[in-house]
């Protein structure tokens, strides 16, 4: 049974070490009021912390599987008996709606940590390899290989905000699932979600510095951290910083997996429910204020509904309610992550207009405190304009016609980001061949952005949107090396290809290639003999 006892309280929960420079001063985006102050750590923290994590990640290993498991199922109880507790957090740091809260931070973190307790047993379970056409002369001579996995050791998880539990939680259980230790650094912007996430663990039982917290900036902590003695290391946040990460990690040549920005397309064919697209689409162009790397960020019409859609769209999009929503459960659309951020959907606003765009609706702050800005939609903005080719990290959606299918592709297609993407269709069939041309990690046929939450699927993108994979089969793949073992019973005293080199040897290596990858079979009689001479060293 899980006790559920929490060994550390979050006041104390955080460590205070002597060399920590500065206070982090964390304000709630929706009501700016002030959520809590914690230090932050120096980079001169990491080696100690490192240290204590491949100790516990050793001890971690020592436990029986059984016991692992039982303690990833206390993991799991533990969230889904503290929603509340850890919703008031996250709405705290993040101002979003409460529903968000839950369905897109907690619900996905549950669902992940069920699939990978699901799949502990198999992860460690050795996998016979086999050897094609050279199987049976393997057989004979005894040999076999096989796949022992094995952890990477600690895993570095530089989280981002705007899903502060969800994110971080997630690649952290899977992590910790495949029997790695983890370093987590969240946000600056999120910190104290990110020490609920170690307070989680801790409370499920696993060794105590198994999952540990640092806090601070990215360029010290976060630029330490990528530059530390870690065996790999995921990522989640912009492009850029990405690419700066991806620099430093190879001076050590750190593997990472980066999950990067998202300009994602959503194509809305002729034959559509037009009324369930267009609700998908608001909710997918707003959600979390559009701060998601899988928002609708850009929706394709096909032109005979184009009009229809854009009334249904505006129609859903102005009863969206923008407020702070801990309180009221109606609250659609919470604030943007500070006062930054909202001034960046002024400019990108302005720019939009300047090349051509027009403002279907919103495009200014609305009469509230916090960091709020209005679900805004610009149409006839050209396909070439900063709008529709950059990554807009906020509620603004640019919507476009197109005239058919090959159109719309090339036009969904026409990024450097490739992370996610949805076509709606009643033609199922047109649907799939459509999703399989399109560019994307994820393409969803009548559907959008939530399989971030089926945890068996691979989460990932490719050019500007990172690469590597979470989630799934491939997500664990990153998680374990592949340890291959070579068994040879010994059956023979020496290899065709060992010392001395000799006539006879090239002979026999011939006839090897000749009978083995040109098939010509009939050869293999005549030299049996002289093959199991030379291999028992006569």
């Amino acid at each position: 049974m899980c006790d559920g006892k929490v060994i550390l309280t979050l006041p104390s929960f955080m460590p205070m070490p002597p060399t920590a420079v500065k206070n982090i001063v964390i304000h709630n985006p929706a009501t700016l009021e002030v959520v809590g102050e914690l230090r932050s750590n120096c980079p001169e923290d990491l080696p100690q912390i490192i240290a204590r994590a491949r100790q516990a990640q050793e001890e971690w290993m020592r436990m029986p599987l059984r016991e692992r498991r039982r303690k990833m199922r206390c993991l799991q109880e533990y969230v889904a008996t503290h929603i509340d507790e850890l919703s008031k957090v996250i709405c705290s740091e993040t101002g979003k709606p409460r529903l968000e809260a839950v369905n897109t931070d907690l619900l996905c973190a549950l669902s992940t940590v069920m699939y990978s307790v699901e799949r502990m047993e198999k992860l460690f379970r050795p996998r016979r390899v086999g050897f094609g056409g050279l199987g049976p002369m393997m057989q004979y001579l005894g040999r076999r290989s096989y796949i022992q996995p094995r952890p990477v050791g600690v895993v570095a998880i530089i989280a981002p905000w705007n899903y502060p539990i969800g994110i971080p939680f997630s690649q952290a259980a899977m992590a910790v699932a495949a029997g790695n230790a983890v370093v987590l650094k969240p946000s600056s912007h999120t910190p104290f979600c990110g020490l609920e996430v170690r307070k989680a663990f801790i409370a499920a039982g696993v060794p105590e510095n198994l999952v540990q917290v640092v806090v601070g900036s990215g360029a010290t902590i976060g630029h330490a951290l990528v530059g530390s003695a870690v065996d790999r290391i995921i990522f989640t946040g912009s492009t850029a910083v990405g690419k700066e990460i991806m620099s430093l990690a190879a001076q050590r040549l750190t593997p990472v997996t980066l999950e990067l920005g998202g300009n994602d397309p959503m194509i809305v064919m002729a034959d559509a429910d037009l009324e369930r697209a267009a609700h998908a689409a608001v909710w997918g162009a707003y959600v979390n204020a559009g701060q998601t790397c899988v928002c609708v960020k850009r929706i394709y019409v096909q032109e005979r509904v184009y009009e229809r859609f854009l009334e249904l769209f505006k129609d859903g999009a102005l009863r969206v309610k923008i407020g702070y929503g801990w309180d009221d459960p109606s609250v659609g659309m919470g604030p943007l992550i500070n006062a930054a951020a909202v001034k960046d959907m002024e400019a990108q606003v302005a720019r939009a207009v300047e090349q051509g765009g027009k403002v279907l609706f919103g495009g200014r702050r609305p009469g509230l405190k916090g960091h709020f800005f209005e679900p805004t939609a610009i149409v006839d903005a050209p396909q070439s304009s900063d709008i529709v080719q950059q990554e807009t990290f906020g509620p603004i959606v640019t919507i476009q016609r197109f005239r058919d299918e090959e159109e719309a592709i090339a036009m969904a297609n026409d990024s450097s980001y490739a992370l996610s993407g949805s076509v709606w269709t009643s033609d199922l069939a047109r649907g799939r061949h459509m999703a399989e041309r399109m560019s994307g990690g994820t393409i969803d046929v009548n559907n959008m952005g939530y399989t971030f939450g089926l945890a068996s699927t691979p989460w990932g993108g490719s050019r500007d949107s990172g690469f590597g994979r979470t989630h799934g089969e491939e997500g664990f793949s990153e998680l374990l090396e592949p340890h291959h073992v070579h068994v040879d019973k010994g059956r023979f005293r020496r290899e065709l290809w060992w010392y001395p080199y000799d006539r006879e040897g090239l002979e026999l290596s011939r006839g090897f290639s000749e009978i083995t990858f040109q098939r010509r079979y009939l050869k293999v009689f005549p030299l049996i003999p002289r093959f199991r001479r030379r291999l028992k060293g006569k």
